[in-house]
C-alpha cells in the first residue's frame, strides 16, 4: 500500500507543473518602433515580451533577431540576441542601402527551469529613399543660446522637431528624413519654423519660419515612383540668421 501512494504521487508531479505553466498564458511579443525608414538609417526599436514560463519568478526571457531582406546590403541588428528577466528589450535595426521591404524577425522563449515556450513575431518595415531637408542655422551674436526649438513642416504637417544650442558666431545643422509611402507627386511646400514663440532668439528679418517649395515626381529627365522609394531627393538648405534678444530694460 506504500508503494502504490508513492507511485501516485510521482506521477502527479508533472501535472501540477504543466497546469501551472498554462495558467501564465501563451507567449505574447510586441515590438515598438518605426514602420517606415530611410535606406541606411538607424533606429532604435523596443520590444516586450510577456507570458508563458518565462513570468514565473526565477523565469526569463530570450530572443534572436534577424533582417528578412530582398536584395542590397548594409542591413543588421544590434544586438542580435538577448536574455532578461524583465522580457524588455531594446535593439537597433540600420536599413538596407536599397529601397525595399524588410521583416525585422524575432525568435523568443519564455522558460523556467525544464519548461520552455517559443514564438516567432513578424515586423514589417518599408525602406524608402529619403527627401532630405537640412537646415544651417547660425548664430551672429555674441553670446550662445541654449535649447533653441526648431521643427520641419511638409504642406502644413509638422514632420520633425528639436532643439539645438548654438555657440556664440557658429552654426548648427538639423538634418531630417523625410519619407512617406503615400507621397503624391507634384509640388510640396517645406516649412522650417525656429523659436516660433519667440521665446529665445529671432531672424534678423523678425520673423520665424522659412519656407519653400520642392518639386517629387515626374520631370523631363524621367518619372520616379515614390511607392518603390525612388524618389528625386532634395537638400533645402537654409542660413538662417539669428541673434539673441537684449532684455528689456526697467524703466526709473
Amino acid at each position: 500500500m506504500i508503494s502504490l501512494v508513492s507511485i501516485f504521487f510521482l506521477m502527479s508531479i508533472p501535472l501540477i507543473a504543466a497546469a501551472t505553466s498554462a495558467s501564465l498564458g501563451p507567449v505574447y511579443v510586441s515590438i515598438d518602433g518605426k514602420n517606415v525608414v530611410a535606406v541606411g538609417e538607424r533606429w532604435e526599436y523596443v520590444v516586450n515580451v510577456i507570458g508563458g514560463p518565462g513570468s514565473q519568478p526565477g523565469g526569463n526571457f530570450s530572443y534572436k533577431a534577424s533582417i528578412l531582406a530582398a536584395e542590397g546590403g548594409g542591413q543588421f541588428v544590434d544586438p542580435s540576441n538577448g536574455i532578461s528577466s524583465t522580457g524588455v528589450f531594446r535593439i537597433n535595426l540600420t536599413a538596407p542601402s536599397d529601397p525595399q521591404d524588410i521583416t525585422l524577425r524575432l525568435n523568443v522563449t519564455s522558460s523556467y527551469e525544464f519548461s520552455t515556450e517559443r514564438a516567432v513575431k513578424d515586423f514589417a518595415i518599408k525602406v524608402l529613399k529619403p527627401i532630405v531637408i537640412v537646415a544651417t542655422i547660425k548664430n551672429t551674436g555674441d553670446v550662445g543660446v541654449r535649447g533653441v526649438p526648431v521643427s520641419f513642416h511638409v504642406d502644413g504637417v509638422k514632420v520633425y522637431d528639436a532643439t539645438v544650442d548654438i555657440d556664440s558666431l557658429s552654426s548648427k545643422t538639423v538634418r531630417y528624413n523625410w519619407t512617406d509611402p503615400e507621397m503624391r507627386q507634384g509640388e510640396h511646400v517645406i516649412t522650417v519654423m525656429l523659436d516660433p514663440d519667440n521665446k529665445l532668439v529671432e531672424f534678423e528679418t523678425g520673423g520665424s519660419t522659412y519656407t519653400t517649395t520642392i518639386f517629387v515626381g515626374a520631370t523631363s529627365y524621367g518619372s520616379t515612383d515614390a511607392m518603390l522609394g525612388v524618389l528625386f531627393v532634395a537638400s533645402v538648405v537654409l542660413s538662417l540668421m539669428i541673434y539673441n534678444r537684449p532684455k528689456k530694460r526697467r524703466m526709473r
